[in-house]
């Protein structure tokens, strides 16, 4: 394994990054009425503190690159500098140069691929905490619905009884691959298209109505002129509490 690679191995996976962010805003104490209430800027203050915590561990990989390379040629640096003074110096810089480039490379690949996930996420948690069961689908779901992230009461609702399900896209902006080819089958899925960031034109309003989706944007956005009157773009406010109306129940069991 390269230094780079161990280096970049300190960075925890999203989903533990998501659950230090919530702790820190300690969200976990909070009523899943609060949440519900305060989805759409709780879902932005969980992505940021997400966001800074993770800055803070890929700053610490740096470190630890650093280290891990400087260990592993203690003998040549000390020669160099004892040999070349000043100019040594120079010619250690240099060596580290291609390591930091690549570990930035990657970082910063790391940072785009993270971005999409920890909005998924986000939006997993928040809704779980405001008393709205989702998780992910099963693999066949995702073989038949590609762009589906999320399945909300259960998998195994939407699997089985798929009419009984609501199946959510989560895309942190439409600029992102979004659209989603229907079978005959599951013409009767409830498809909801969740996105926080960028502007919705109305042309694309348009093309999502024809795919049969519902999509949910930033409250403001909403509020626009051309988007005010378009009952299938909503404020992603009210994203837990139309789950809430749509969803059956859970069967309550008597006991006794």
């Amino acid at each position: 394994m390269s230094e780079v690679d161990e280096a970049i191995k300190t960075i925890p996976e999203p989903d533990a990054i998501l659950k230090e962010a919530i702790k820190s805003l300690k969200l976990d104490k909070v009523s899943s009425e609060e949440i519900a209430k305060n989805f759409e800027q709780l879902i932005k203050d969980v992505e940021s503190t997400a966001f800074k915590i993770y800055k803070e561990h890929e700053a610490r990989a740096f470190k630890k690159l650093a280290e891990l390379w400087s260990n592993n040629r203690k003998e040549w640096i000390s020669k160099t500098l004892k040999e070349r003074g000043e100019e040594g110096i120079k010619d250690i810089i240099s060596e580290f140069v291609e390591p930091i480039r690549e570990m930035e490379f990657r970082a910063g690949q790391m940072r785009k691929v993270r971005g999409g996930k920890t909005f998924e996420q986000a939006v997993k948690v928040l809704l779980n905490l405001a008393g709205v069961p989702c998780e992910e689908p099963h693999k066949e779901t995702k073989k038949i619905l590609k762009r589906i992230d999320l399945v909300s009461p259960d998998a195994e609702t939407a699997k089985q009884t798929p009419d009984k399900a609501i199946f959510i896209a989560t895309k942190r902006t439409l600029r992102e691959r979004w659209k989603q080819v229907v079978p005959e089958h599951m013409k009767s899925a409830r498809l909801y298209l969740v996105t926080i960031n960028g502007k919705l034109p109305e042309e694309k309003a348009k093309e999502i109505k024809e795919t049969g989706m519902i999509v949910y944007v930033r409250d403001e956005l909403k509020e626009q002129p051309h988007l005010k009157d378009k009952p299938w773009v909503r404020k992603l406010s009210n994203l837990p509490k139309d789950i809430k109306n749509t969803v059956p129940k859970p069967k309550q069991i008597k006991l006794g």
